[in-house]
């Protein structure tokens, strides 16, 4: 299925658009060409803005010669962002990771979130942590004191006797901090001894470092890890009767880590036969955060919990670093280097590729603050000819090869590149049967529609046509808006086809930035920015 939208638009036209509405944009390496701003606007004399920023971030893959090996082919990384700079140098080793936690699935690494969710647009504080569930999100601090995690829980008698933890018929998560030892624990502490009835939980955590393990405290807590992999997703079963309480605590966590955690309450729970005779419901999934436990800021999760229906409770996550920068904020060149490439100047750069060559870019998007109206577009798009050899010389004209002068090859490659770009619904690098394509042909098809080649109608560098993203493709002929707050990919993929190319693209490079533009839903159409969009460049607008 196909979806393939796009108008045309010069440069001085999109600027003096710019001044009648609401929009924000962000490039994957547009460089000077790309529109970094947000802007404030007046519709009939109303002040209408609202706050609108497109985070995107990428992972690139190459399946070619690798760099620094001896001949060896194979897919191997190009570049990513956010991707943590290694070594002192200004660019890392091209996966993608947010402060060390990886997101993407390149490479050997299976990360347990895709970059999707990437937190791209939260602005917690240093010593702060990410937390999101249904829909909201929150910044949390650890609960921490001098004592270690298992003096902190006081667990004997079959009970956590902290009772600055513990809430009746409610399950609290926290994060600990031991300061004495500088040692981080996801802990669990399920009702109280003070609230009439048993109950049970079952948890399954994934994402824990592989150092970590249940801090079992002398062997008293009686925790079962049913898990498969202990390295990726922990499994623990709780059943206490009336009068006790059950829980754990996971760790050490590593300095960077990012979990996810899933929950099922009473008669879903794993040992829901040994609450007792006295059996009373979970009714409520807390968090707790600062402070130490009496005093902490208490976060209900989920309340309404009862014994058959509502008893589930995921995914809840908890992620370490949060935030991307965007558009201006990159350090370009920079952020298109990697180890494999630290010369790298360009998203994409294609040189001395051969038939049978392919490769990836998986971009993820993320609307912060309102939905939006999203589009693909293209800049610094340039072809090179290289050294003309004997046979390319050949190929391009078989009758007369001495004819034929370095001049005239200007590059071929771009007319002898496949391309498709889809909808990658499960941000999986690949481009399934069930998933949308937005464009299928040459990439010199598509640099003309976005109108960045010879023989497009506005200069090289404009900003001359885009591709509209539609957040529901196979819903219909109207391009629907994408929402806040949620991550969505798009795939990108290249191949040079063996069978279709000869000679004639020996030496041959090119190389071009990829891009996205946003507008704000509210008060706009989808249709794109015009040369009558809202009002003229003369109206009132700041920075947002």
């Amino acid at each position: 299925m196909s979806n393939h939208d796009n108008f045309e638009l010069s440069r001085r036209t999109a600027l003096a658009a710019l001044g009648g509405i609401g929009v924000a944009s962000a490039g994957a390496g547009l460089g000077t060409s790309a529109y970094f701003s947000d802007e404030e606007s007046f519709e009939a004399n109303t002040l209408t803005a609202g706050e609108l920023d497109l985070k995107v971030d990428w992972q690139q893959t190459y399946d070619g010669p690798i760099p620094g090996t001896d001949g060896e082919v194979g897919e191997h990384p190009v570049n990513a962002y956010p991707d943590t700079a290694v070594d002192g140098q200004a660019y890392g080793d091209g996966l993608q990771d947010l402060g060390g936690v990886r997101y993407s699935g390149a490479g050997d690494a299976d990360p347990v979130f895709n970059a999707a969710e990437i937190p791209a647009c939260c602005d917690c504080d240093d010593d702060e942590y990410y937390v999101t569930y249904g829909g909201e999100s929150y910044c949390i601090e650890p609960l921490s004191s001098a004592d270690s995690v298992e003096d902190f829980y006081e667990y004997s008698d079959f009970a956590a006797q902290n009772e600055g933890i513990t809430r009746g018929n409610t399950s609290v998560i926290f994060l600990y901090e031991d300061t004495e030892e500088d040692e981080l624990s996801l802990v669990v502490v399920n009702d109280d001894t003070e609230t009439n009835g048993g109950g049970a939980a079952s948890y399954a955590i994934e994402g824990a470092p592989e150092m970590s393990g249940w801090l079992a405290g002398n062997g008293d807590w009686q925790v079962r890890d049913d898990g498969p992999d202990p390295y990726t997703e922990w499994e623990a079963d709780w059943g206490w009767k009336d009068g006790y309480t059950d829980g754990g605590a996971l760790g050490p966590l590593s300095e960077e880590f990012a979990l996810r955690l899933s929950a099922s309450f009473n008669g879903a729970a794993q040992e829901n036969d040994r609450r007792g005779d006295n059996p009373q419901p979970v009714e409520e999934v807390m968090i707790l955060s600062g402070g130490e436990g009496q005093n902490s800021d208490e976060i209900v999760l989920e309340s309404g919990l009862d014994e058959d229906t509502n008893n589930a409770v995921g995914p809840v996550t908890i992620h370490s670093s949060c935030g991307i920068d965007s558009g201006a904020e990159l350090d370009t060149p920079a952020v298109f280097r990697s180890q494999n490439y630290p010369d790298q100047e360009h998203l994409v750069e294609l040189d001395d590729v051969k038939p049978g060559d392919t490769g990836e870019i998986t971009f993820s998007l993320h609307l912060c603050d309102n939905p939006g109206y999203v589009w693909l577009e293209a800049g610094n798009f340039s072809q090179d000819g290289g050294t003309l050899t004997e046979p390319e010389r050949a190929s391009m004209n078989e009758s007369s090869p001495g004819s034929v002068e370095e001049s005239d090859d200007t590059g071929d490659l771009a007319d002898h590149v496949d391309v498709t770009l889809w909808y990658d619904g499960d941000c999986s690098n690949t481009f399934d049967e069930a998933e949308t394509s937005i464009f299928e042909g040459t990439l010199a098809g598509l640099m003309e529609d976005l109108g960045v080649v010879a023989g497009a109608d506005e200069e090289a560098d404009g900003f001359a046509g885009l591709l509209a993203l539609d957040a529901d493709p196979d819903g219909g002929t109207d391009v629907e808006c994408f929402p806040a707050g949620e991550g969505f990919c798009v795939g990108f993929e290249w191949s040079v086809d063996g069978e279709s190319v000869g000679n004639e693209i020996q030496g041959d490079s090119v190389e071009f930035d990829l891009g996205f533009y946003t507008e704000q839903c509210r008060h706009n159409d989808g249709s794109g920015p015009t040369s009558d969009a809202g009002n003229d460049a003369t109206n009132a607008s700041g920075s947002a």
